[in-house]
C-alpha cells in the first residue's frame, strides 16, 4: 500500500543512478534547535514510520507485550498451559505478563510520542524518498554547491559574516527541497504512460507545466553552482596572493643570498690563486731539495769508491 506522502509512480531519488549523494534529510533552518536535533538523530525507518498514517495507540502493547505477534501468542499459550497445571504457576505467569505489558506500553508510548512530534513538523523537513530521480539530482547538486561554499576558507575570514551566509544558504537549499517535493508529488499523481494518442495529447499541457517548474528550480540550482564557482575562484586567488606575499617577504634574503654567491665567486678566484702560489712554493722547495742532494753527493765520497781503494798500512813497503 502506498503511503500518503509517497505518490504512486514516483521513483525515489537514487544517488547511485545520478552519481550524486541525495541528502537523506533536508531541514527548514527556522525549526527550533531541539527539533532539528531530534530529526537528525532519528533513524530513517523512524522518520518513514512517522510519515505513515498508521500511528496506533500505545495500548496495543497490552496485546503485544513482547514486541512480536508470534512471541505474544507463544506467551499466551504458555499461560494457558500453566493455568491448566496449577494456579500458582498461572498467577506467576499473569504477573510476568503484566510486567511485560507495562514495559511494552511504556516503550510504545515513548516511541509514539517521538513519532507524533516528527509527524507534526513534516512540513518543515524533506526526506530523499519523497523526491523522484530528477528532483533528487537537483537537490544533490544544490547541497553539494552549498557545502563547497560553507567549507571554503574565504567564508571563514569573518565568523559573523559566515554565520549569516550559512543561514541564507541553508534557507536556499530548504526552499529548493520543498519545491522539489511539491513537484515530485504532483508529477507522481498523473499516469506515467499514455495508453492512447488522446491521453497523450491531454497529458502534454500538464507535462509542459511540470517541465517549466523543474526548469525554474534548475535555474535556481545553477545560480548556486555559479556562486560556488565564484567562491572557488576567490579561494584560488587568495592562495595565489598568499604565495606572492611569501615570495615578497623573502626578497631581501634572496638578494643577500645572491650577494653571498658573488662573494663566493671572488673567494673561489682567491683560493685558486693561493693554490697556484702553494704549487709554486712546492716546486721551489723541490728544486732546493734536489740542489742540496746534488751538492751533498759531490762533497761526500761514494761508499763504493772507498771500498775499492783501501789505505796502505803504516811502515810497510808498497809492493809494485
Amino acid at each position: 500500500m502506498t503511503e500518503w506522502w509517497k505518490p504512486a509512480g514516483v521513483q525515489p531519488a537514487d544517488g547511485e543512478k545520478t552519481g550524486m549523494v541525495v541528502p537523506r534529510l533536508t531541514l527548514d533552518p527556522e525549526l527550533p534547535a531541539p527539533v532539528q536535533e531530534l530529526l537528525r538523530q532519528a533513524e530513517p525507518a523512524q522518520l518513514r514510520a512517522a510519515l505513515s498514517s498508521d500511528l496506533t495507540s500505545e495500548w496495543w502493547g497490552l496485546a503485544d507485550p513482547l514486541g512480536g505477534r508470534r512471541a505474544s501468542w507463544w506467551f499466551g499459550w504458555m499461560l494457558l498451559s500453566a493455568f491448566a497445571r496449577s494456579v500458582p504457576m498461572a498467577e506467576a505467569g499473569i504477573c510476568a505478563y503484566g510486567l511485560a505489558a507495562a514495559i511494552a506500553v511504556s516503550k510504545r508510548r515513548r516511541r509514539l510520542s517521538a513519532l507524533r512530534r516528527i509527524a507534526a513538523v513534516h512540513a518543515h523537513f524533506v526526506l530523499n524518498q519523497e523526491l523522484d530521480s530528477d528532483a533528487g539530482e537537483l537537490l544533490a547538486r544544490a547541497a553539494r554547491a552549498v557545502s563547497h561554499v560553507q567549507r571554503s576558507s574565504v567564508q571563514r575570514l569573518d565568523p559573523a559574516d559566515k554565520q549569516h551566509n550559512d543561514r541564507r544558504l541553508d534557507s536556499q537549499v530548504w526552499e529548493i527541497a520543498d519545491s522539489l517535493r511539491t513537484y515530485s508529488r504532483v508529477a507522481g499523481q498523473g499516469p506515467t504512460q499514455a495508453v492512447s494518442e488522446v491521453v497523450a495529447q491531454a497529458l502534454e499541457p500538464r507535462n509542459k507545466v511540470l517541465r517549466i517548474s523543474l526548469a525554474s528550480i534548475g535555474r535556481r540550482v545553477e545560480a548556486l553552482e555559479h556562486y560556488a564557482a565564484q567562491i572557488a575562484e576567490a579561494e584560488r586567488r587568495r592562495h595565489e596572493l598568499r604565495q606572492l606575499r611569501q615570495l615578497a617577504t623573502g626578497t631581501e634574503e634572496l638578494l643577500d643570498l645572491l650577494a653571498s654567491t658573488a662573494r663566493d665567486e671572488l673567494a673561489v678566484a682567491e683560493i685558486e690563486g693561493m693554490s697556484d702560489e702553494v704549487a709554486k712554493a712546492l716546486d721551489l722547495f723541490n728544486e732546493a731539495l734536489q740542489s742540496a742532494q746534488d751538492a751533498a753527493a759531490v762533497a761526500l765520497p761514494s761508499p763504493v769508491a772507498t771500498s775499492t781503494h783501501p789505505a796502505a798500512p803504516s811502515g810497510g813497503t808498497e809492493t809494485p
